[in-house]
């Protein structure tokens, strides 16, 4: 028999997720489009970017708030003692990025800051929704790889929004399929280690090191490929490490 109150209360959840994300998608579009209207510079554009993604934490932080879920509930914590072992020491993720500093980085110092500040509000402000609130949300009434899955593509979602900075449509399409490897993998690290602080950090280094890597052409598509396989495969070994969690 179908527990259609569960079914409900599943569709609900789904819903609510989905409200954070497309909410948290606003804040971007928004501020691209003053981007383009002022015609901002680079710099300018991303103090700007990172200005409202900063704002865009206020939502979460209110519904906190309101329903009263403390931030250990949602991973605002430390890494569990004896947890470090089980995603390796977080050692795939680095190997999957250094490649793209070895051919040169940008010396703007004035760029550098920005994009130091642009990443940074978004490593915290999209982990707070996707692995804080939206992770916390699923694992309530679906299984543990279900609220996995459902968040990684939640978060693939909103990267849709590249198609309004003018964004090919395989461009794109690119940006969710790594955005769901991306995810998967984040989610698989906060429930192994009962904190979002190593993939806020993740997060804020990945996007850094690819706006500040000068590497481009055919060995970008390369270096690219080689950190698409690492991740895969450190997401599937995650993966097998979430039985115990079950």
């Amino acid at each position: 028999m179908i527990d259609h109150n569960n079914k409900y209360l599943k569709v609900k959840t789904l819903l609510i997720c989905l409200g954070f994300s497309l909410t948290l998608m606003l804040f971007p579009v928004v501020s691209a489009v003053i981007i383009v209207v002022n015609q901002l510079d680079r710099i300018q554009g991303f103090w700007l970017q990172g200005l409202f993604m900063l704002l865009s934490m206020i939502v979460p932080l209110i519904y906190l708030w309101k329903t009263k879920i403390t931030p250990t509930s949602i991973g605002l914590t430390g890494i569990e003692k004896g947890r470090m072992q089980k995603v390796l020491y977080f050692i795939p993720l680095l190997l999957a990025k250094v490649g793209f500093l070895f051919f040169g980085v940008s010396k703007d110092i004035p760029t550098i800051v920005a994009l130091l500040f642009f990443t940074g509000a978004i490593g915290v402000s999209e982990e707070l929704y996707f692995r804080g609130i939206i992770l916390y949300k699923l694992k309530k009434c679906f299984s543990i790889k279900q609220s996995i899955l459902w968040s990684a593509l939640l978060f693939a979602v909103v990267h849709a929004s590249q198609a309004f900075s003018g964004a090919s449509d395989l461009l794109v399409f690119l940006t969710m399929v790594n955005a769901m490897i991306f995810g998967i993998i984040a989610a698989e690290i906060v429930i192994i280690t009962n904190s979002i602080i190593p993939v806020i950090i993740w997060h804020m280094l990945f996007d850094f090191v690819n706006w500040v890597s000068l590497v481009d052409g055919k060995t970008e598509f390369m270096l690219i490929v080689i950190q698409s396989i690492i991740m895969v495969l450190y997401a599937y070994y995650l993966w097998t490490k979430l039985v115990v969690r079950l």
